[in-house]
């Protein structure tokens, strides 16, 4: 899906994958969360949320689940006024995960992209999508922070890809952004964005076209859904400071009352610092959650990239010496 233009490598659908691509190429308070329900009420508890990035297996038209699924459901226009949407094709073989993630950030302008990607949407802002597809391709910052995630092959060089072949199973990613009060599917392979109209709550939205495209796989079960959020240590942050600014005026107010003959206001001031001093303990608890998150993001990543391959064929030649490597490898037979 895509022509070769650098040798762009395959990487794995995974929050914590994203979000370090996300922070690598500087892009500061911003954070990738796996989805596991479409309903409304459960992204507004990650709010900020600024898009969606929706995985599916990629069929060629005229397949069960290929143009017809992948079409989406519902009412959108292909031609409606989209001036305002950033969009690129994708003309870069493995690179539709990046791709996704950019479309989402480059149509946010609330968030802080950094110097690469604000450099590079300057770039290309003017150019026409299959142009934005040919500067994606050969932009060397971003596509350096997107293969330091290629994992190692035995088989190849420490510097080689893979490329998917057609014996895979191909997988593709698509965006769904908010834009002007509308809802908007970005997708590389086709022409432009797809308007899926004006719409109060675009999430709520966003849901219904999503369970729509997944309904016309048929027995495909392989989807996956990730929201594009702010760090949520950041806003976890920001709810602690302004609990412990309410409790502080709370604690002057029974100050003035601590002479006062009135024990039942003393009483209602105590209970209400109470509730929020167990509200603020619960906010402390979600950010050490975040914190161990990322710091399990920080090692997963870490093994992504390691190539073990030479230890594990060190490990086989020294078993080979001691002779005891086919009387492991039959015992692992057995088992």
């Amino acid at each position: 899906m895509g022509s070769d233009n650098g040798n762009w490598c395959l990487i794995e659908s995974d929050p914590g994958v994203f979000t370090e691509l996300i922070q690598n190429m500087g892009v500061s308070d911003v954070q990738v969360e796996e989805l596991y329900s479409l309903d409304s009420a459960s992204l507004r508890e990650l709010e900020p949320v600024y898009g969606l990035i929706f995985l599916f297996k990629w069929q060629a038209a005229g397949s069960p689940g290929g143009a017809e699924a992948q079409a989406g459901q519902g009412a959108a226009d292909e031609q409606s006024n989209t001036e305002n949407v950033y969009f690129a094709q994708q003309v870069v073989t493995n690179a539709c995960a990046t791709q996704a993630i950019l479309s989402v950030l480059l149509n946010r302008p609330e968030i802080d992209l950094g110097p690469m990607l604000q450099g590079f949407l300057d770039f290309s802002s003017e150019l026409p999508a299959d142009m934005r597809g040919l500067a994606l391709s050969n932009s060397d910052e971003i596509r350096a922070v997107h293969n330091s995630f290629v994992r190692p092959e035995a088989f190849l060089g420490e510097q080689e890809s893979r490329e998917a072949t057609e014996s895979d199973d191909l997988f593709h990613f698509v965006s769904y952004v908010p834009k002007d009060g509308r809802l908007y599917e970005l997708d590389g392979l086709k022409p432009g964005p797809v308007d899926h109209g004006e719409c109060a709550d675009w999430m709520a939205r966003a849901g219904e076209v999503i369970q729509g495209r997944m309904a016309g796989f048929g027995d495909e079960i392989r989807f996956n859904l990730m929201a594009v959020i702010g760090d949520r240590r950041t806003a976890l942050g920001r709810r602690v400071s302004s609990i412990d600014a309410s409790i502080a005026r709370l604690l002057v107010q029974l100050e003035r009352l601590r002479l006062d003959a009135a024990g039942e206001k003393r009483e209602k001031l105590q209970s209400q610092i109470g509730r929020l001093n167990v509200e603020r303990a619960d906010l402390e608890h979600l950010v050490e959650v975040e914190n161990n998150k990322f710091a399990r993001y920080k090692r997963d990543n870490a093994l992504r990239k390691h190539n073990f391959i030479p230890m594990v064929y060190q490990m086989l030649r020294a078993m080979a010496r001691k002779g005891v490597l086919d009387k492991a490898v039959e015992g692992a037979k057995h088992r």
